[in-house]
């Protein structure tokens, strides 16, 4: 018997044959091949596939045509301490010959890989129970295959950031204190100093701070035996002062304008949050003339000799909405009619994303002070506003609903 595969791309043939369980001169049938079929989809290594058999002067030859997974999702060792990454990689590749740290988004590699660092534990005495878990940011960006080490009892009771001055080591442990006295994981040490640490720097205008990934020293006597020293080693980077912002794609709003939005003038120090903030009021304003979806994108080009930034912002406007139909609900005819009059935005004009609120502190008052003087009272924490965008027509819907 033979084997042949085509559409293979980054997995090897040999790995494929190894995959598919099949030895070449074995005695095939349809069965026999069907279960190699199997086996192949559950290696983690394709995502479709199909075969045919055909046979010439007696001998059988068995050809898979295979769709690839994508191999492009990284392998997170999480909190292996024991060995180093390229040990644990070493490991895996006895089993999948071609593996880089990367594996496919689906399919049954995972799960050799778990067993492979079972083994991996078992052989080295060490407790501990080998769990996987697919891991992505809020927005579920950026996969990741993390594999952890459950039962293990590796407490955190030191950590350092060597690097820092900046910022004063002693005031990044402080900040750190949620990572002391729980499990050691790497993946939320990381997360953590993204998420906490990295905005202190960027504030200070220290837009190119880094941190590597922590290393970690087993401690084998004193308090903390048992335990683990995480140690973050700290690129503060240098404090960059604001240049300019330069605007490409807006029609709607002069660069003037966009400016003044934003906020920040020429030689302001580059606080990253500060500019955050300004782009949020950039798109309110682009909302005040209904554009809802506008984006920017930022791209800030660095000026190391002069620690100058310039940020260059291209603006997607989106399409411009207008005022679809107000609708009031809870009240009676009289006194909808009477706030309908109100309402300062017409049918068909330009939308105001930022009216709504105006409506709420200015017009709205009035209305129930209105009331009040008739004798009725309506509590303004129970009237529900509700904006609905109907991105066919262009147009947006506002309900307000009166709760009894």
């Amino acid at each position: 018997m033979k084997i042949e595969f085509e559409g293979l791309a980054h997995v090897s043939q040999s790995e494929a044959v190894e995959a598919s369980g099949l030895q070449v001169g074995q005695a095939i049938d349809q069965n026999v091949v069907d279960a190699a079929a199997e086996r192949l989809l559950k290696s983690g290594l394709f995502k479709n596939l199909s075969y045919k058999m055909r046979k010439a002067n007696g001998e059988a030859t068995v050809s898979f045509k295979v769709e690839e997974l994508r191999r492009s999702v990284p392998v997170i060792f999480d909190n292996f301490v024991w060995f180093t990454d390229e040990e644990l990689k070493e490991a895996v590749r006895r089993k999948v010959p071609d593996f880089d740290g990367l594996a496919p988004e689906g399919g049954g590699i995972t799960e050799t890989i778990r067993n492979v660092l079972q083994d991996l534990l078992r052989v080295r005495s060490i407790k501990g129970q080998v769990e996987y878990m697919p891991y992505a940011d809020a927005q579920g960006r950026n996969p990741e295959h993390v594999f952890t080490v459950k039962g293990a009892n590796l407490r955190v009771c030191e950590i350092r950031y060597p690097g820092a001055a900046g910022i004063q080591e002693d005031a990044l442990v402080q900040k750190s204190s949620a990572i002391f006295n729980n499990e050691y994981s790497r993946t939320f040490v990381e997360s953590f100093v993204e998420s906490n640490l990295i905005p202190l720097y960027h504030e200070r205008g220290r837009l190119r701070v880094s941190f590597l990934p922590p290393k970690l020293k087993l401690q084998t006597e004193g308090e903390c035996q048992g335990g683990v020293a995480v140690i973050v080693q700290v690129d503060e980077g240098q404090i960059y002062l604001w240049e300019k912002a330069e605007w490409a794609g807006s029609q709607a709003l002069a660069p003037q304008e966009l400016d003044a939005a934003l906020g920040m003038k020429q030689n302001d120090l580059a606080n990253a949050l500060k500019i955050e903030k300004g782009a949020q009021a950039v798109r309110k304003a682009y909302g005040r003339k209904g554009f809802l979806a506008a984006a920017l994108r930022p791209e800030p080009v660095f000026d190391d000799a002069n620690r100058r930034v310039t940020y260059r912002f291209r603006v997607e406007e989106g399409p411009q909405f207008r005022m679809g139909e107000l609708f009031i609900t809870g009240l009676s005819e009289k006194d909808s009619n009477n706030l309908h009059g109100r309402w300062g935005l017409l049918s068909k004009e330009i939308f105001d994303a930022g009216y709504l609120e105006q409506f709420f502190k200015k017009n709205l008052p009035e209305f129930l002070n209105e009331l009040r003087r008739e004798g009725q009272v309506i509590d303004p924490r129970k009237i529900e506003s509700n904006v609905k965008p109907n991105r066919d027509k262009l147009t947006v819907d506002v309900t307000l609903n009166f709760k009894p």
